[in-house]
């Protein structure tokens, strides 16, 4: 195989990389996000419960 043919597909190569390894980075922020807005939700409702029923306060 010649040189510069060699060359294009380890460049080719490369950027296959570089663009897997940008995917999954993607992922996990997605994930991440994910897991926060699930975290948040949790957290609001642990809050929720943890007011005073306010129909029996007043009562």
């Amino acid at each position: 195989m010649s040189q510069p043919r060699l060359d294009n597909l380890r460049q080719r190569h490369r950027a296959l990389d570089r663009l897997i390894d940008t995917t999954r980075a993607l992922a996990r922020q997605e994930e991440v996000k994910r897991l926060k807005r699930l975290r948040l939700r949790l957290k609001d409702r642990i809050a929720a419960l943890s007011l005073p029923d306010r129909t029996t306060a007043k009562g």
